[in-house]
């Protein structure tokens, strides 16, 4: 009988933890489709983003030296206006509350934290919360009728005002605590705890069912 080193127990557990790690909380689910016709009748399609870390973020936006070195870290201005967000290729800032932001970046977590802490002074703090959320995308033609499923928020009036871009609110999505963001091409983000993620699927599959659903691979 062959009994394992403790050195190869910690081998293991740690290709398990990495692996978990590594597996999105869609995994299983990706592929699965509520009931229409073919693939053209697809009335919502759900992606989920792959982004490399989610940070928390906290200062004072009247503090130059915290505005400045954000700017400098993350090439995008601050965003201080309430329910808005700056974005670029590699990161998005959202804002949360007057001295709260969550930063999604394509960058490592820990290379982007270590160059946010080098000039981040005074009443300011940085935290990788990455494990904690993912982000999914929803787009198609019965996406306003869903949205209004999921939320008493009222997205549609981000849809027909041309300059309310850049708009995210954290609110209830589906019960569940999300936050959500349009985009330029008029899809919507959902940000939501990894825990969530599986019921959030399950729900927007039932939600878009008349028209089709389909959670892309």
């Amino acid at each position: 009988m062959y009994f394992m080193t403790q050195q190869e127990n910690v081998r293991m557990l740690d290709n398990k933890v990495d692996q978990q790690a590594m597996r999105s909380p869609l995994h299983f689910m990706k592929g699965q489709r509520s009931k229409f016709l073919n693939d053209g009748d697809v009335g919502l399609t759900i992606t989920e983003i792959s982004d490399s870390c989610y940070l928390n973020l906290r200062g004072k936006f009247d503090d130059a030296n915290f505005v400045g070195g954000i700017d400098g870290v993350l090439n995008l201005e601050l965003p201080t206006r309430p329910g808005t967000f700056s974005a670029s290729d590699l990161e998005t800032i959202f804002w949360l509350g007057p001295d709260e932001w969550l930063i999604i970046s394509n960058r490592p977590a820990n290379f982007l934290q270590l160059k946010l802490r080098e000039v981040l002074r005074g009443h300011s703090a940085v935290t990788d919360v990455s494990g904690g959320y993912t982000k999914i995308r929803l787009v198609g033609p019965s996406l306003p009728s869903v949205l209004q499923k999921a939320s008493g928020y009222d997205f549609e009036a981000w849809l027909l005002d041309d300059t309310n871009q850049s708009r995210c609110a954290q609110t209830n999505f589906a019960k569940a605590t999300a936050l959500v963001a349009l985009n330029e091409d008029n899809s919507f983000d959902v940000v939501v705890r990894r825990s969530f993620a599986d019921y959030i699927a399950q729900w927007l599959l039932d939600a878009g069912r008349v028209q089709g659903c389909l959670i892309h691979k």
